[in-house]
């Protein structure tokens, strides 16, 4: 919690008094005028921002900037030797800093620093515009931000959820350094949307203090490789059952969600910016960053499935299933072939080509934990053409390295099509995608079709099936990437294609008014004008039967808009007198209740 967010600060905010008045005597110093930058116009921007990070280092004297604040007053010369505040060297000169910052290792003291200083800035520009660093704050004097649209509000329409969000979010983000009088305006403009929103002080703590609790209950017994089991009230916080299983933590992804676990829970955005919650993210995010430093990346789940876990179609691990393709050597239309010489793209066409969606899942998931902690997979684009520009990070040790170039196919991290930057990683993701697509045509996208309700608008998604069919089964594309439980299921969709298809071909087969056969026991029924009848009941005889979309309902109860239920028999025709599923259905083919004794 903000050290100024106490209650009395709270009643000093809202009567409008002076923040300085209730913590401090000192006033911000702010220089009257400000020329240009702190370098001219003649050094790089990079150069400018080194000199400025200097400038500011050094009247700091050892206090971190995130612990520095703009009550202390201090200076430094602008370009013209003009005294400004070291915040506003900041503001004129961040588009340096950054490019300055550009140049650092992420992990370094001046990286981290310039970071903190353009986070304060971006988070002023939001609170006060981007004249904050001359801005006289005063009770009547706001700036040019989210402050002022709030706390000159008149008609309640600036008092809302996602504004509270933002001062709460630029507030958090300009930490200490905000300094007194800055931070009143916020304090006051926080309050008037808390109030507007009725958001309770003592309630808004004790919820927090439950929230916490439930998931840091969770964080103890994963750092203490425990299950941990929890109260229902615990339940209802976090969106766990009462029993959660340990985290696995050398997994990335497991621990990952654990994270995403948190910021799904419904109460999140309300307690977001406050520390406990921050922390509880913090001693996950830790432990990923741990992971992805790890000297030992065989350690890893991905890796250890990559190179022990059998696929049951293969009977081997992904690595010697590739390693034995590799062995061979690939032709230009990506089959393996004893002689030859191969290239990135030839194996990454001959690998696509015979991957199945088993293995495809190990070697993502290798990709996602391993390689993208380790690779850098970068382009630069020349002309028409990309040039592989990827290499391992830099922080990466001599172990992985050598990890990663004799364990996992070179092809994954080479640029195989110059023209679109693909690299061999990609190229087998876009063909699985497509493979993930085509079975998806055959089987979720036609699971409510059949013969006796496809209709005229379903020929899309009747052609697409079709078209993936034909590349799932004998001689297709990617007949080769399918398990033996999804080529089961391809057959068992071809059959079913078949039949929607002559199905298909038989609607408006006849333009003539009345019935017509469609085969199997199905029979159309056309209106006058030759077209489909859409819903209606048509006499035959003494019988009755419901058209619907054109054709003659079977086998199924029928609700009307008038409430009373119908019963169509294997024929098509309306029950009546009899009783069916235990229900009654009187002379006029309508359902009575089980009791109506006639």
């Amino acid at each position: 919690m903000n050290k100024y967010s106490s209650k009395a600060v709270k009643t000093a905010a809202t009567v409008g008094m002076s923040l300085a008045m209730v913590l401090s005597n000192a006033a911000p110093v702010m220089a009257a005028n400000v020329t240009t930058d702190m370098c001219g116009t003649d050094i790089e921007d990079k150069t400018c921002g080194r000199t400025v990070l200097n400038a500011v280092l050094e009247k700091l004297d050892g206090t971190p900037f995130a612990e520095s604040n703009m009550d202390n007053g201090l200076e430094v010369k602008d370009a013209a030797g003009n005294k400004i505040s070291i915040y506003e060297a900041i503001a004129k000169n961040v588009a340096s800093l950054t490019a300055f910052k550009n140049t650092l290792s992420y992990s370094s003291d001046e990286y981290k620093t310039i970071t903190a200083m353009v986070k304060f800035h971006d988070a002023m520009v939001v609170l006060f515009g981007s004249d904050y660093a001359t801005t006289e704050v005063s009770d009547t004097e706001f700036g040019a931000g989210i402050i002022k649209t709030v706390l000159e509000d008149k008609d309640g329409s600036a008092l809302t959820k996602a504004n509270l969000t933002k001062v709460k979010d630029a507030k958090k983000d300009a930490g200490e350094v905000i300094g007194s009088d800055f931070l009143t305006l916020v304090n006051q403009a926080q309050y008037k949307l808390e109030d507007a929103l009725n958001i309770d002080e003592e309630d808004f703590d004790e919820k927090l203090a439950n929230f916490y609790d439930a998931f840091n209950k969770v964080l103890e017994n994963d750092l203490d490789g425990k299950a941990t089991k929890l109260t229902a009230a615990e339940q209802a916080i976090t969106g766990y059952s009462e029993d959660v299983t340990k985290v696995n933590l050398s997994s990335k992804s497991a621990v990952k969600a654990r994270i995403n676990k948190i910021k799904d829970a419904d109460d999140y955005d309300q307690f977001k910016d406050e520390d406990l919650v921050i922390s509880l993210i913090d001693a996950y995010q830790e432990i990923i960053d741990s992971i992805g430093n790890i000297s030992d990346i065989t350690t890893t789940d991905s890796y250890k499935a990559y190179n022990k876990t059998k696929t049951d179609d293969e009977d081997k691990t992904v690595k010697s299933f590739i390693s034995a393709l590799a062995k061979g050597k690939v032709n230009v239309d990506g089959d393996f072939v004893k002689d030859g010489s191969t290239t990135a793209t030839e194996e990454a066409k001959a690998v696509a080509k015979v991957l199945d969606s088993e293995q495809w899942a190990i070697l993502k998931d290798l990709k996602e934990e391993v390689l993208d902690s380790v690779w850098k997979f970068e382009t630069t684009k020349i002309g028409n053409y990309y040039r592989d520009k990827s290499e391992f990070n830099s922080y990466v040790s001599g172990t992985q390295k050598n990890v990663v170039m004799n364990n996992i196919p070179g092809f994954l991290l080479k640029v195989v099509n110059t023209e679109t930057g693909e690299f061999g990683y990609d190229y087998l993701e876009a063909h699985m995608e497509k493979v993930a697509d085509a079975l998806d045509a055959v089987t979720k996208d036609i699971e409510k079709l059949t013969p006796a309700n496809i209709k005229a608008s379903d020929k899309a998604t009747l052609e697409a099936a079709e078209d993936a069919i034909y590349e799932l089964t004998e001689g297709g594309k990617y007949v080769k990437n399918l398990t033996s439980k999804q080529a089961k299921e391809v057959r068992k969709a071809e059959t079913k294609i078949t039949n929607l298809r002559e199905a298909f071909d038989n609607l408006g087969t006849t333009n003539v008014a009345g019935w017509y056969d469609m085969g199997n026991g199905n029979w159309g029924y056309n209106n006058e004008d030759g077209t489909p009848a859409a819903y209606k009941w048509v006499a035959s005889g003494a019988d009755w039967y419901m058209i619907k979309d054109g054709k003659m309902l079977r086998n199924t109860w029928l609700a009307t808009d008038g409430g009373r239920w119908y019963y169509l028999d294997n024929a098509g025709k309306m029950v009546t007198n009899q009783s069916v599923d235990g229900c009654w259905i009187n002379s006029y083919g309508v359902y009575m209740s089980p009791s109506y004794n006639g």
